[in-house]
């Protein structure tokens, strides 16, 4: 009992005599080019992996007392005191080297071995980096709701040996501009539009293994977006009729139909119904779809008029409106085939009213040739056309304009009236009258600009070639008609070009 008493009470003050020494063992790095010359070993970075073996050489030329070896400022094992075991896959070999087994990511670091031969102490440094393949998260992570004009970080936290490179991809598209700090790595979004809805991804990549990929998805919040399958709704009294109104949202939006600004009372003669309809982006699935339709089943005169559907969610609301009427349809010009005179033109146009029709207003003028090109101020010449009875909504008229103006562009317009009242207008379309049509000679394409705040109008052409190559023909015949004809053949090619051209861009 007492002699194992005195052996502790004795190695006590030998193990705290030892311990500063083992902690804290002063390494000389005052002449690293003296040190180097006493070892046979050469100072070495080794790079490798997890799990590998790795030697660290330390041997000197002449023969060593006593070896240490420290990994940055941890002691490791020391030669003299053989008692102390070295840490676990730690060995220490007899001519001085280190052997790391199993190494791991926390085996990264300078290693320092210190020798000691007849007075002298040398030290030389050696280094283990393990490479491992990268990690990475990001934050914020899952699912971010947002609203268009929002602006938000992603931040990247990528680990790895050697350090990773960070990029950045939108819907698998690579962003290029990125902000750095160290291994966390940054990018600031602004949310322009709907568009950049979808998953965000931070990808970081090292050459050591695959690469680590993290993101978010990034849902947009935007207030109701509404679209009209029929901005007017033809009908007649007695008739069930059924307005429809599409709101694409996220969040859901509710939506409210208004006739005349007062809220529609839901009842036996007026009911609504909603249809979720599919989203066909996998990325937009939080995005709503809806269909909202308003049935009356059975349209009396007081139903007529402005509806309109009303949508708002937590980011905004958006309205539309649509015309219950049982006015006819706008009338459409057709083309007539048939051959037109110099000084006439046969007019032909279709329309459809729930109602029998009583009239049609038919409004043309004629185009100067200096104004071709640019918008037009002449009046209107009006005529009332009694509309002939017809079985079945719809009515196809024609009607000739005689008395015209040979080698002339004129345009028209046509509405229509039934009992409910007049149709909108018509698009407005031009045609030719027979013979050369004198085009104005422009030297300059700015010329055939004009002014953006005069009315604008659609052109169509219902004189096709055809038509001038006849009228050109008969004109050009008599004495040196073969090389006038040819002259105004090509000049009624260039008008159709040049008119059709005209048309495509004020329309």
């Amino acid at each position: 009992m007492c002699a194992t008493k005195c052996s502790i009470d004795l190695l006590i003050p030998l193990i705290l005599l030892l311990l500063p020494r083992l902690i804290s063992g002063e390494l000389n790095f005052n002449n690293d080019l003296d040190n180097n010359q006493k070892f046979k070993s050469i100072p070495t970075t080794i790079k490798t992996y997890e799990n590998d073996t790795v030697l660290l050489p330390c041997y000197s030329d002449t023969p060593f007392q006593y070896v240490r070896w420290h990994r940055d400022n941890v002691p490791l094992v020391d030669s003299r005191h053989p008692e102390v075991l070295p840490p676990e896959r730690i060995v220490l070999w007899s001519n001085g080297s280190l052997q790391v087994s199993n190494v791991k990511a926390e085996d990264t670091g300078d290693y320092y071995c210190e020798i000691m031969s007849n007075s002298n102490q040398a030290v030389q440094l050696h280094a283990i980096e393990v490479q491992y393949a990268p990690s990475v998260a990001t934050e914020p992570s899952g699912v971010l709701e947002l609203a268009i004009g929002a602006t938000f970080e992603v931040v990247c936290l990528a680990q790895g040996v050697p350090q990773p490179a960070i990029s950045w991809r939108l819907n698998g598209n690579t962003l290029d501009q990125y902000s750095n700090a160290a291994n966390r790595q940054s990018h600031i979004f602004e949310i322009k539009s709907r568009s950049m809805a979808g998953l965000i991804e931070c990808l970081a990549v090292n050459g050591v293994g695959q690469p680590a990929v993290a993101g978010v998805q990034l849902h947009v919040l935007f207030a109701p977006e509404l679209s009209l399958p029929q901005s007017v709704v033809y009908t007649k009294v007695g008739d069930r009729a059924q307005l429809e109104c599409i709101v694409e949202s996220a969040p859901l939006a509710t939506l409210q139909w208004f006739h005349h600004g007062v809220p529609v009372h839901m009842g036996a003669q007026i009911s609504s119904q909603e249809t979720e309809l599919r989203v066909s982006h996998s990325q937009d699935g939080y995005v709503s779809l809806v269909k909202h339709a308003l049935l009356v089943r059975k349209v009396r005169d007081s139903d007529m008029g402005q509806y309109e559907c009303r949508a708002s969610n937590a980011i905004g609301f958006k309205s539309a409106t649509v015309e219950l009427t049982g006015r006819p349809m706008p009338c459409v010009f057709k083309i007539n085939p048939g051959t037109q005179s110099s000084t006439s033109h046969v007019l032909v146009w279709q329309t459809e009213s729930m109602l029998p029709i009583m009239e049609f207003k038919l409004k043309f003028r004629q185009i100067p040739s200096a104004n071709l090109t640019k918008p037009i101020r002449t009046n209107w010449t009006e005529l009332t056309i009694p509309a002939q009875v017809t079985i079945g909504p719809i009515y196809i008229t024609s009607y000739t304009l005689h008395g015209l103006q040979p080698a002339s562009l004129f345009e028209v317009s046509v509405l229509a009236r039934n009992s409910f009242g007049w149709s909108d207008n018509s698009k407005i379309v031009r045609f030719a009258t027979g013979g050369e049509v004198e085009l104005p000679n422009y030297s300059t394409e700015s010329e055939l600009q004009y002014d953006a705040t005069e009315e604008a109008f659609d052109n169509e052409i219902t004189q096709r070639s055809h038509v001038f190559t006849a009228s050109m023909i008969h004109n050009g015949a008599g004495a040196g008609a073969g090389v006038g004809r040819f002259y105004s053949v090509f000049l009624a090619y260039i008008t159709i070009a040049l008119q059709t051209c005209l048309a495509m861009h004020y329309t």
